[in-house]
């Protein structure tokens, strides 16, 4: 008797493990939903725009594209951009769902130009009768061609700098007023810092500017 049930037994584990396997697959509990296929939804520059060898093109995907090459190499990058740089028009983008080419219109050499001041709103280089008021609404510096970043950009007053926070928008880097932090009569005021373009170019800004006298 001992013997039967053992055998029993034996036969009874193997069918039990598949039940309880195939009721764990109704419920759900081994089903695994597919990620979907991963697109690349833009790219910054455009395809068809004239670059400069070495600039950082950024790809932007529909979600985590996983591992991405460009003619082979890395591009780096995580989340849903991957960035890399150009060195020539035609572009073969590969990742784990997919690929594309990018080709641009113009591949220039290299810029090793550094953007150039064409403009401050309002203007206040050099001047000694600043009225406060008019940088109400910030400070903006124009350039001849886009920014990329600034390093240490501010004003400063007696070795303090305002805490006006810069801001890109293309070729203007706008300082933006601060109303706890304002501009004052009688005072000078020293805008200095470093913006650079999209290739590293590096302009260094520097001028002064002084406030009226109250009245």
């Amino acid at each position: 008797m001992r013997k039967s049930l053992r055998w029993l037994s034996l036969f009874m584990a193997p069918a039990l493990v598949i039940s309880l396997s195939a009721l764990m697959v109704a419920c759900g509990g081994d089903d695994e939903v597919a990620d979907e296929d991963v697109t690349l939804v833009s790219t910054s520059p455009e395809a068809g725009a004239t670059v400069n060898e070495n600039s950082p093109v950024t790809l932007t995907f529909s979600g985590d594209p996983g591992t991405v090459t460009v003619n082979g190499g890395a591009a780096e990058g995580a989340g849903s951009t991957r960035t890399f740089n150009v060195t020539q028009a035609s572009n073969d983008i590969q990742w784990d769902t997919g690929s594309s080419t990018l080709t641009f219109g113009k591949v220039d050499p290299p810029d090793e130009i550094a953007p150039t001041l064409t403009g401050v709103d309002p203007d206040v280089q050099g001047a000694t009768d600043v009225e406060p008021g008019d940088l109400s609404d910030g400070l903006a510096l124009t350039f001849d061609e886009d920014i990329d970043d600034t390093d240490e950009l501010a004003i400063s007053t007696g070795g303090s700098a305002l805490n006006w926070v810069p801001t890109i928008d293309g070729d203007t880097v706008t300082l933006q007023f601060n109303a706890d932090d304002p501009i004052v009569n009688e005072t000078e005021y020293d805008v200095e810092g470093t913006v650079l373009d999209a290739a590293g170019n590096e302009t260094d800004i520097s001028f002064s500017f002084t406030t009226k006298a109250k009245e």
